[in-house]
């Protein structure tokens, strides 16, 4: 079916401006027209913009689609997570994974997601789930997905045993590189440092995992077969031998040399932030998060430090984009605008400039700013309608009247939300404005 969406508000990403009293006609799954307002043909449904401001849809460039972000003990590890993943090696945990999978990807595009990047899930579930999306299916039908299927890392890395395979020569990282492309991945993920979760010294969240050797491994059989490299760093070593070993993208970041900068800059590369799970798991109370009090302060690191490897990228002219760790805690399957906002909040851009990277930009790094991230014509029907300007409060993006993924049309989008969840994290938005404590 054809559309038109009446007499709207349309955002112009790529200059920042808006545009008022407009028409989008949409034929299907693309923008064929924006124009003023005006008679319009028949044949196609009339939506009544009333003025309401159409956004291109949000990307969401790092997400985990395994879990809904409430906090859990399993994440520590122990027999607990141990026999969790016993169960979904099972062919009934097999459905259950599935149906978990979908369930995130449902309430992803519901929150105004219209394209993301799953870097790391089990089984190959995030490739199932991508080819199901692509043909129309289920209750995430028209989302675009770029998945990796199971990150590489060493033995004893980041998700080594849960979300990621490990070998440790370089023969066997080829073959996992290969075995993940054959499996159909859009690119490769790895974990060359540790996290927060996994972290054993205060201070070092992002202890090295795989040497140089190891990366680059991976790295020149992916680029060989056309793959770019999506790389897990969390220290300044770490985004070093990312930099020099090939990564095309450093996911959370750090502190950056003005070697790592140079090189990252003429290679193309791009550096994706994840404030959502970072900032929640040092900023609330620990008998919220169930974190140890080590955890919390390399929550604190974290944050920090991509901040700071932000700020570098962007006076060096390297792209960044936003993410939001989905899974993670505090990180659920709903809240990619309030990594914007919260981004827009401990950076200092403004509002309208982070809604361009999380459309526009984020597109520029998938490199498919030809197909979506804003709304022209000929590019995809990914918008959404909102009542208010999100150009001047960025928690606009978190109702939506109503919106489109590839031309299917979406009224009154709802994901399942978690009401607690959200109290205690729009009080943390307040308590993050008030302490200033990025100034």
């Amino acid at each position: 079916m054809d559309y038109i969406i009446a007499d709207c508000t349309v955002a112009d990403v790529e200059n920042c401006t808006l545009a008022g009293h407009r028409d989008i006609y949409i034929s299907g799954q693309k923008i064929v027209r924006i124009c003023p307002a005006g008679d319009r043909p028949r044949g196609a449904k009339i939506i009544d913009g009333g003025g309401r401001y159409a956004v291109p849809g949000l990307i969401n460039l790092h997400v985990h689609l395994f879990g809904t972000g409430r906090p859990s003990k399993i994440l520590g590890g122990g027999k607990l997570q141990k026999a969790v993943l016993s169960f979904i090696r099972t062919p009934i945990g097999r459905v259950v994974l599935s149906r978990l999978v979908s369930s995130a990807a449902k309430n992803e595009l519901l929150s105004g997601v219209t394209t993301l990047r799953a870097v790391g899930d089990f089984h190959g579930s995030d490739i199932a789930l991508r080819d199901r999306c692509n043909s129309f299916k289920g209750a995430a039908a028209g989302l675009r997905m770029y998945v990796s299927g199971m990150a590489i890392t060493a033995p004893g890395g980041h998700g080594d045993g849960t979300f990621a395979n490990s070998a440790a020569s370089p023969e066997g990282l080829r073959e996992l590189t290969l075995k993940q492309i054959e499996a159909g991945a859009d690119f490769i993920k790895i974990c060359i440092t540790g996290g927060v979760m996994d972290a054993v010294k205060r201070g070092e969240p992002g202890e090295v995992k795989m040497t140089e050797e190891q990366v680059k491994a991976v790295c020149d059989c992916a680029h060989a077969s056309g793959k770019k490299v999506a790389a897990h760093v969390q220290s300044t070593l770490g985004a070093e031998i990312a930099a020099r070993c090939g990564v095309d993208t450093i996911e959370h970041g750090a502190p950056f040399t003005e070697e790592s900068l140079k090189i990252l800059k003429a290679r193309g590369g791009a550096q994706v932030v994840t404030l959502s799970p970072a900032m929640p798991c040092w900023l609330l109370p620990r008998e919220f998060t169930k974190l140890g009090e080590d955890a919390s302060y390399n929550s604190s690191v974290v944050t920090r430090g991509m901040l700071e490897g932000a700020k570098q990228s962007m006076a060096a002219g390297i792209p960044v984009g936003l993410g939001t760790d989905a899974s993670c805690p505090f990180c659920t399957q709903y809240n990619m605008w309030r990594e914007v906002q919260w981004f827009s909040i401990a950076s200092g851009i403004s509002p309208v400039q982070c809604l361009k990277m999380a459309t526009l930009g984020n597109a520029k790094i998938l490199g498919i700013e030809d197909i979506t991230g804003s709304l022209s014509e000929g590019k995809s029907a990914d918008i959404l309608l909102l009542d208010n300007n999100p150009c001047d409060d960025l928690s606009a993006l978190r109702s939506i009247h109503c919106m489109f993924v590839r031309g299917r049309y979406i009224r009154r989008p709802a994901p399942s939300r978690s009401a607690a969840m959200e109290r205690r994290l729009d009080e943390l938005t307040e308590e993050i404005k008030n302490a200033k404590l990025f100034d």
